[in-house]
């Protein structure tokens, strides 16, 4: 997120702008987010004018707050159906090494899957060792959970060629 606005601490900017990185899941709408942030932005608009319009001497003063949304990019979640060999594969790999059961719910744009999928490659996201601070300062993995992860896919890629070898 950036908030850019102003030139100096004290001064009100006469404008300002705001960028947000919203990366939609499959179940979530594009349309249901905008109305959202549109009601929202709505509600901040009518309250600032009233407020506004209340103190100003001219009555007949215009709107003294307006906002507009550009939308940049617009990319598609990455989801497979969930009874996809690769995706069975995939599950009964995790739970082989792991001992776990995974979530199977898609995933964010972020990514190249989207572009795959809609390729027609069965495409798994989001997959990987166990880490944090992902893309940003001191971003770490877990070493061990590295080698659990190769182990995970070399189990995947062995399952999933037995279905069609």
């Amino acid at each position: 997120t950036i908030v850019n606005g102003g030139g100096f601490v004290s001064v009100v900017p006469s404008n300002a702008s705001a960028m947000v990185d919203i990366r939609l899941m499959p179940s979530t709408s594009v349309d249901d987010i905008l109305k959202k942030i549109e009601d929202i932005m709505e509600n901040i608009i009518n309250e600032r004018n009233e407020f506004y319009r209340k103190i100003s001497l001219n009555s007949t003063s215009s709107t003294r707050l307006s906002a507009s949304i550009t939308i940049k990019n617009q990319l598609p979640a990455a989801t497979i159906d969930s009874n996809h060999p690769l995706v069975l594969s995939c599950v009964n790999a995790v739970k082989k090494i792991l001992n776990i059961i995974p979530t199977t719910n898609g995933c964010g744009p972020a990514n190249e899957g989207y572009m795959l999928i809609g390729s027609g490659i069965p495409t798994i996201c989001g997959f990987g060792p166990i880490g944090g601070n992902v893309h940003g300062v001191d971003e770490w993995i877990s070493i061990p959970s590295m080698a659990q992860t190769v182990d995970i896919y070399v189990d995947i890629v062995s399952n999933y060629c037995q279905l069609f070898g």
